[in-house]
C-alpha cells in the first residue's frame, strides 16, 4: 500500500503543469540591435568608373559584450556587381592604387587581417595580419 501512494505522489507531481510547484529558468537569449534601415551605402567612385559599397551586414561582439554592425564589400561598376567574398568589416576600405582597394578585415569586432581587393574581380588577398 505505502509503494502504491509514494507512486501517485510522483506521477502527481510530475505531472502538474510546469511554473507552479518549482521556478524553471527562462534561457531567452537578448534579442540583436535591428538592422541599419537602409544596408547598401554607396562609399566612394574611382576614377575609373568603379562604385565601393558597403552592402549587407551581421551583428558582431567583442570580448568586452560590446556590439558592432560588420558589413560585406562590393565593388560595382555599370550593372556589374562584384561582391568581395568572406570579407567583413565595419571601417570603409581606401583606394590603395588605380587597380585596388586596401580594407580590415574583421571578426567579432576587431581586425583580424589587412587586405588588398583587386577592383575588376573582387578577390581579396591577405598583405598582412593583426
Amino acid at each position: 500500500m505505502r509503494c502504491r501512494l509514494v507512486g501517485s505522489v510522483l506521477v502527481g507531481l510530475a505531472c502538474a503543469p510546469a511554473g507552479q510547484d518549482r521556478p524553471i529558468a527562462s534561457a531567452k537569449k537578448a534579442a540583436p540591435a535591428p538592422e541599419p534601415q537602409s544596408p547598401d551605402t554607396m562609399l566612394f567612385v574611382t576614377a575609373d568608373g568603379y562604385q565601393v559599397w558597403f552592402a549587407e551586414g551581421r551583428w558582431a561582439k567583442d570580448s568586452a559584450g560590446d556590439q558592432c554592425y560588420e558589413r560585406s564589400v562590393e565593388v560595382r561598376k555599370g550593372t556589374t556587381k562584384i561582391k568581395v567574398p568572406l570579407f567583413f568589416t565595419n571601417r570603409p576600405p581606401r583606394q590603395d592604387n588605380p587597380g585596388s582597394l586596401r580594407g580590415e578585415l574583421m571578426f567579432d569586432c576587431r581586425v583580424m587581417a589587412i587586405y588588398r581587393i583587386d577592383l575588376a574581380t573582387g578577390r581579396p588577398t591577405k598583405v598582412a595580419d593583426r
